[in-house]
């Protein structure tokens, strides 16, 4: 999940936030699993190959597109984000052990993002490109438990137009599998000039002494018109 590499003669300790993609993944309530179809075996053809159906927003982590959910953007699919949202300058706002954290399955998470837990972390949003907000959630899909539409972590409107007021912050990323409660859609459409990336894991793997300063890495798939797509992330902390 880390590892120190050395590049151009700066080293770095690398974090993996990826969660390696299994058929048995929980999904998002009301998606449809993922499915592997053989194509090719090896004892029969010389070879495997595999074919793969998963949604836009299976993969943890994974970007929502403009045309997710907003209507007036259905012409910019996920290709629409090019280099200038794949490596930026980051900080965690790290949220899990606020005292509204609520304790469900042995995992510590909060639901509910204020704008009020964000604002004394102002500086950091007017100089940094990419915020990243961990709630703990991270951690429920590292077990891979299933999701309750009702526990999942969301930002209220004002917190998501107080991020959203930053233009130099281009990524949003969160270890949540939305940014909306259930059957809305406002934060979404706040950031839809922005690349929203959601279902983060290993976030608690990045040092406390690090998190307000890294270089994060998001890099979508580029699917012509896709509502989404899976995201290699990791994070980049100089040592």
């Amino acid at each position: 999940m880390k590892k120190v590499v050395n590049i151009g003669g700066q080293k770095f300790l690398v974090i993996d936030l990826m969660k390696t993609f299994t058929l048995d993944i929980e999904v998002y309530p009301g998606d449809p699993p993922p499915v592997r179809k053989t194509i090719a075996e090896i004892e029969k053809d010389g070879y495997n190959h595999y074919v793969h159906e998963l949604a836009d927003h299976h993969f943890q982590p994974h970007a929502d597109a403009p045309n997710h959910q907003n209507p007036e953007l259905q012409h910019s699919g996920i290709e629409s984000f090019g280099i200038d949202y794949v490596f930026n300058d980051a900080f965690v706002i790290d949220l899990s052990q606020k005292p509204e954290a609520q304790n469900v399955n042995g995992v510590k998470f909060l639901t509910e993002i204020k704008k009020e837990y964000l604002t004394p972390f102002t500086r950091y949003f007017e100089t940094k490109e990419a915020v990243v907000l961990r709630t703990g959630y991270d951690v429920w899909l590292e077990k891979n438990l299933p999701h309750n539409l009702q526990l999942l972590p969301y930002l209220t409107p004002d917190a998501a137009e107080f991020i959203a007021s930053f233009e130099n912050i281009k990524v949003v990323a969160t270890d949540s599998m939305t940014v909306d409660p259930p059957d809305t859609n406002i934060a979404h459409k706040t950031f839809k000039h922005k690349l929203l990336v959601e279902s983060l894991v290993n976030l608690h793997e990045i040092p406390e002494k690090n998190r307000l300063d890294f270089t994060l890495q998001t890099s979508p798939l580029k699917i012509k018109g896709a509502t989404g797509s899976p995201v290699t992330a990791y994070a980049f902390v100089k040592i």
